[in-house]
């Protein structure tokens, strides 16, 4: 099963949240994901092999897309990703209005491409600390984990 996850940090910490996605599927599911930092990408065809895959991002500012997503956002526009499993997690700042609305926009651009989310979006205050955060955790994890 090859699983992927891309992600964006501008503080660290939607890349904390990834490793420890990484490693709670690893020791709770036996499964290995790829970490992608999408500033490594060359093009936009890193997920056309995967069977499933997360994306993680962070919102920025009043509710955009981090700039080094929006190629990757728009790249989804003409993928066919039918068959694929994929998840949407992210880290935000409800100082904010718009709390995490990348996460959202992610996922409906990912649907477009017939990919299946059997997930509930996770969306984490700034950094997983709390036992609701540890709980909507283990719930991703088991959704997409059962899909697969």
């Amino acid at each position: 099963m090859n699983i992927k996850l891309v992600y964006a940090s501008l503080t660290g910490n939607t890349e904390m949240l990834s490793d420890l996605m990484i490693e709670k599927f690893e020791e709770e599911k036996g499964l290995e994901i790829e970490k992608l930092f999408i500033e490594d990408m060359e093009d936009f065809d890193f997920l056309d092999d995967a069977d499933a895959f997360i994306v993680a991002t962070y919102t920025y500012g009043e509710g955009e897309l981090p700039e080094e997503m929006e190629e990757f956002f728009e790249a989804l526009a003409d993928k066919d990703y039918e068959g694929k499993i994929y998840g949407v997690i992210g880290t935000g700042d409800t100082i904010y209005d718009e709390y995490c609305v990348s996460v959202d926009q992610f996922n409906e651009q990912i649907a477009k491409t017939g990919a299946t989310n059997p997930t509930e979006n996770l969306k984490i205050e700034i950094e997983a600390d709390t036992d609701e955060d540890f709980e909507n955790i283990d719930k991703f994890i088991e959704s997409f984990a059962s899909a697969l």
